[in-house]
């Protein structure tokens, strides 16, 4: 890979663009800028804000501070939303040469970025992340203990996915050319967790270093690590464990579908243990498992497009009408397989579980969550 640079242009004179991804920040915007405008004064620089329509007015916010300060954009986002998406859509917008991704809660220093961008000049790399110094002894003060273990294990996961020992590729801090980023940009998958950890997967290629800095205490609002966040995490490395050949949503739903099974027996189990008939407890069964499959596929599986109101009561309808003829499909190609193709039980059964599997992933994709 190959990245240009100017002849005799210092930092001072480099056009460096700042990606911050927003959800609910309403009360960080203003001093994440102060803070900016303070340590930057050796770059030309701005902020793209980049919002996933927060109800309680950070995008407005950043909007106003847009129309005061030419160096600040806005943008807000409808639909497709996350932390990844909304980021990389920063970055295709974005005008500088040298492009950062943080957050504005505090607990990413803008003066880190200096370090950052010095270290890619003096070491002519294409990347650079800041490194939280997780394997500390000590409790990191913006980290609670659980965060911490979480993270240090993630890392140490992560790593292992890459191929190569780092840090902390769960860091949502770092620096990037731009041609390097446009160049990796077209190969990332679904960005699951953390943008680093893609780019690096993506485009083994990039030179890439890392810095270390303290992780600092979010001002105001609340974390956005939860399940699902754990979830999409976890989702994202399997689906690179394929090399990519399984999608992230795919993996998801299929994930999804296994807890499902387990679901079904222990409902048909207990049931007939009632001395319930066996068609009404294979009935019930069905009908609480699936209903478990649409409810945690809406809250998972496909949460940026998650059905509400009278729209997930229709789509939990399109979901059993789909289960059920999954169910013919799957009797059908298992059928078909053992009396015309092998005649193993074994082999039969996985072919018409695969073929139910594919027809409710399709739809739903496409027809329910669309």
């Amino acid at each position: 890979m190959r990245f240009k640079k100017p002849v005799g242009v210092t930092l001072l004179q480099r056009k460096l663009s700042i990606v911050a991804p927003t959800y609910n920040e309403s009360d960080n915007i203003a001093p994440f800028i102060e803070r900016a405008k303070e340590v930057l004064g050796q770059f030309d620089w701005e902020i793209i804000f980049v919002d996933d329509n927060s109800p309680d007015g950070t995008g407005q916010k950043a909007f106003d501070y847009s129309m005061e300060d030419r160096r600040i954009r806005s943008i807000t986002r409808l639909s497709d939303r996350g932390l990844a998406k909304s980021s990389i859509q920063g970055l295709l917008s974005a005008r500088g040469e040298l492009l950062c991704v943080m957050d504005v809660d505090g607990q990413h220093d803008p003066a880190v970025i200096n370090e950052m961008a010095e270290r890619l000049e003096s070491d002519k790399l294409h990347i650079v992340s800041a490194a939280r110094r997780l394997e500390q002894e000590q409790e990191l003060e913006g980290l609670s203990p659980i965060r911490q273990k979480l993270s240090t294990f993630g890392n140490w996961l992560s790593s292992r996915v890459l191929g190569r020992k780092l840090t902390d590729p769960l860091t949502g801090f770092f620096v990037i050319r731009r041609d390097s980023f446009i160049e990796t940009a077209p190969h990332l998958g679904d960005p699951g967790f953390k943008l680093l950890l893609d780019i690096l997967y993506s485009n083994k290629a990039l030179r890439h270093a890392e810095v270390p800095f303290d992780f600092g205490v979010r001002l105001a609002g609340q974390s956005k690590l939860d399940s699902y966040v754990v979830w999409k995490f976890v989702t994202f490395l399997l689906s690179k464990m394929t090399g990519g050949l399984v999608p992230v949503s795919l993996i998801s739903f299929l994930l999804v579908g296994g807890s499902g099974i387990f679901v079904h027996f222990a409902v048909l189990y207990f049931a007939l243990s009632l001395l319930v008939p066996f068609t009404i407890a294979q009935t019930a069964a069905t009908l609480i498992a699936a209903t478990g499959n649409f409810l945690l596929n809406n809250l998972l599986t496909f949460r940026d497009r998650r059905l509400r109101g009278w729209g997930k009561f229709w789509g939990y309808l399109k979901f059993l009408t789909v289960s059920a003829v999954g169910i013919v499909a799957n009797v059908s190609a298992a059928t078909l397989t053992y009396e015309r193709l092998v005649h193993v039980v074994f082999i039969a059964t996985l072919a018409g579980i695969a073929i139910d599997t594919v027809w409710k992933f399709v739809i739903a994709n496409r027809f329910i969550w669309k």
